[in-house]
């Protein structure tokens, strides 16, 4: 039965949207502000008519609707400064009961973004893993009747991570001391969840001058038996190899290394890229490498030290490294011989450190995935089952059956003329105005191809088509894509 049902061709539409709901509380008509607090009678709950019309275009889609990153976005806009103690737990109710969570468009949802705590407590949702808060929900003045002594994530029986970020206008962490008491009662509550973990996602290299602040936090933090992650930035614009913001990030990572999980890191020469994967191969929990590169001070002067890999080099033993980003930020139209060399000695290089735990890479602006590139890359990590991947060309027609353990692929711009037999899912961005008209038919052409090996067919009637054929793995795809391939290219 469940042969028959993969070899039956199915073709759908699909509506890919980001569920962002807004909802302010405001003055009612008629209330005068000089009368004092306003009563619960005085307030005026009031949802964002765009957000409202995209909720009801999802519900009433024919077809397959997709929400990006499979996210809830809530944003209260309190427009109102204070209102009467008596009133708090119902000024905080009526908000959460329109955001109607458990709407059957958002039943399969896995991440949820809240700016506000006291609405968690009113929210129940049976699927959601993932909770994201802003650092300035910690100080909304709304906790002068803060109901957050009971425990405000009863409502999720599977939240297993809590995500605080910063916002421009927070700029770092430290805030949180300010708010110890409210950020402590919110960790021992969330210790209550299933294999709790805080991940702080927004730390930079600057902020080595508050290191004692930040292993304050940590302690908090495991004192209740949560684990925490840290995402990092290693970035200087300004390398030199000896300005004292690269000097001391060193010292700096090497209290919290243990924590670090995720590396966003640019790279302009190959001095920096040398001190950079000196930090790098100190962190043994790394599992997401973002390494954005450039030519600018590399073309002519890059000379890879190949003679000097030496056993150890690099970050061959990060067994816990998989997810990995490279992307040059130059031109892949440059067809300057001298560019290209660099390009491909740099590229080369940087691929070379990688461990063999990686199965999933994003390349962005390759300009050729050849036979020669896609065997360097499986040369040195051999077990990609998921490649996201922007190029220029795709030279051989064979090149990618190199990747002999892929499963998903996650194209944009040209589309592979030859898939490998591995392949179960197939997502691809089609850009028509960035390529020329001969381009566009001979991709057409392609994809029209691929409608022999996979049977269910899915596209937005524009640009992007998804193909596959095992329908009893659809939800894993989904996810998949909502995580790759919805956040664009």
């Amino acid at each position: 039965m469940k042969c028959d049902f993969e070899k039956e061709k199915i073709e759908r539409r699909m509506f890919f949207y980001t569920d962002n709901q807004k909802v302010s509380i405001t003055y009612g008509d008629g209330y005068d502000k000089a009368s004092g607090f306003p009563e619960l009678g005085n307030l005026e709950i009031v949802e964002d008519s765009d957000s409202k019309d995209l909720r009801n275009r999802s519900r009433t889609f024919f077809g397959e609707t997709i929400p990006n990153s499979n996210r809830v976005t809530y944003c209260f806009g309190l427009l109102v400064g204070k209102w009467r103690e008596e009133d708090h737990v119902a000024a905080m109710k009526k908000p959460a009961d329109i955001l109607d969570l458990n709407c059957a468009t958002r039943k399969m949802s896995k991440i949820s973004s809240c700016k506000v705590l006291d609405a968690l407590s009113h929210m129940k949702h049976e699927n959601i893993t993932r909770i994201s808060l802003p650092l300035n929900c910690f100080r909304c003045h709304s906790y002068k009747h803060s109901t957050i002594n009971g425990n405000i994530f009863n409502g999720f029986p599977n939240l297993t991570e809590l995500s605080l970020t910063c916002h421009s206008s927070d700029r770092n962490y430290y805030g949180l001391i300010r708010q110890w008491n409210t950020f402590e009662r919110v960790v021992q509550q969330f210790s209550t969840t299933k294999n709790p973990t805080i991940f702080l996602k927004s730390l930079q290299y600057d902020d080595a001058m508050h290191i004692n602040e930040l292993n304050e936090i940590i302690s908090i933090i495991t004192k209740y038996n949560v684990k925490a992650k840290i995402k990092i930035e290693i970035d200087c614009p300004r390398y030199e190899g000896q300005c004292e913001n690269c000097t001391g990030t060193v010292g700096f990572f090497s209290s919290i290394k243990e924590y670090i999980t995720y590396v966003f890191s640019t790279i302009e020469n190959h001095r920096q890229l040398l001190h950079n994967i000196g930090i790098l191969k100190t962190f043994e929990n790394l599992s997401t490498l973002n390494l954005k590169f450039s030519l600018y001070d590399i073309t002519y002067k890059f000379i890879p030290p190949f003679n000097q890999r030496l056993s150890g080099f690099g970050l061959k033993k990060l067994n816990n490294l998989e997810n990995v980003k490279l992307n040059y930020l130059g031109n892949i139209n440059d067809r300057h011989s001298n560019v290209l060399d660099s390009f491909y000695q740099f590229f080369e290089f940087i691929r070379s450190m990688m461990p063999k735990s990686v199965e999933v890479l994003k390349l962005e602006n390759v300009p050729d995935m050849d036979d020669a590139t896609a065997k360097m890359t499986t040369e040195y990590m051999p077990n990609i089952k998921l490649l996201k991947i922007k190029c220029l060309t795709y030279k051989e027609s064979d090149g990618l059956d190199n990747f002999t353990k892929l499963d998903c692929l996650f194209s944009s711009e040209y589309c592979p003329i030859k898939i490998p037999k591995t392949l179960k899912l197939l997502a691809f961005e089609h850009k028509k105005w960035k390529v020329r008209s001969d381009d566009i038919i001979f991709t057409d052409n392609i994809i029209k191809s691929y409608y022999e090996k996979f049977t269910k067919r899915i596209t937005d009637g524009k640009n992007r088509y998804i193909l596959f054929s095992d329908v009893c793995n659809w939800h894993l795809y989904k996810c998949a894509i909502q995580k790759y391939f919805c956040r664009g290219f």
